[in-house]
């Protein structure tokens, strides 16, 4: 990225922006605090070897052997943790952390998934940061891609999710739901899908939940039961399990 399109952050304290985001972020706001954590170079999220480990120690940890399954997982955490806090920042100070990787400096948990993520400069508004996000993932995702098996576009699938997820979550903390939807929408570039919402009305009140199109396997690495939004559920049945969650945010 040019730094001309940096110019119009140039002045932009991130830190202190970071601190101000923490109280929209709610339980997200440990993603962006590497406080009490070993910090290592976001460069190490491109790496085909440090990758390979991640995805062995999230098989461990799920006791599962298959590499498709235990890459998927980890991305599944890792994409979200990577696009909180820009969502909240671009929503509340219309600038973005970089996510270039050489940008950030992250921090894991014992268990192997990334614990936080903070980037040393800014980027002005959705577009450069769309921009910018396409890029960074695109050299995690094939890195990853190549060292578990996964399908690059079941984690871009992923990654999409991810941004709308945590654009509504802090679009419903700022009581803002319509634009962090569209905010969501508008980091659709390249490879990226497009983010899908539904509404679902219970207790004479409508709530607004992703309509995802990814799914994190979680039900194979435990012989478990799908995630309630997963979109490997029939619509009906999605439907019915939406609907009594809603009922209990009420």
């Amino acid at each position: 990225m040019n730094d001309r399109r940096l110019s119009d952050s140039s002045l932009f304290d991130i830190e202190a922006a970071y601190s101000r985001i923490r109280v929209v972020l709610g339980d997200f706001a440990h993603t962006v605090d590497l406080a009490g954590f070993d910090e290592f170079p976001g460069s190490l999220l491109t790496d085909p070897e440090w990758l390979a480990e991640r995805v062995v120690d999230t098989g461990v940890r799920w006791g599962c052997d298959d590499a498709r399954v235990n890459g998927t997982l980890w991305w599944y955490s890792a994409s979200s943790t990577l696009v909180a806090g820009p969502a909240a920042m671009l929503l509340t100070e219309g600038i973005a952390p970089e996510p270039d990787p050489n940008r950030l400096r992250c921090a894991l948990r014992e268990n192997g998934y990334l614990a936080a993520v903070r980037s040393s400069r800014p980027v002005h508004g959705s577009e450069v940061y769309a921009e910018a996000l396409a890029a960074a993932h695109t050299s995690v995702i094939s890195a990853l891609a190549a060292v578990s098996g996964a399908s690059p576009r079941a984690l871009w699938a992923i990654a999409t999710d991810s941004v709308a997820g945590r654009a509504l979550t802090v679009g419903r903390q700022l009581g803002r739901v319509e634009e962090a939807c569209e905010l969501a929408e508008s980091l659709a570039v390249g490879p990226m899908l497009t983010p899908r919402f539904v509404d679902i009305d219970s207790g004479g009140r409508s709530e607004r939940f992703v309509r995802r199109g990814s799914c994190c396997l979680i039900y194979i690495a435990t012989g478990g039961s799908k995630c309630m939004s997963c979109p490997r559920h029939t619509p009906a049945d999605r439907l019915s399990m939406l609907r009594q969650r809603a009922a209990e945010t009420v």
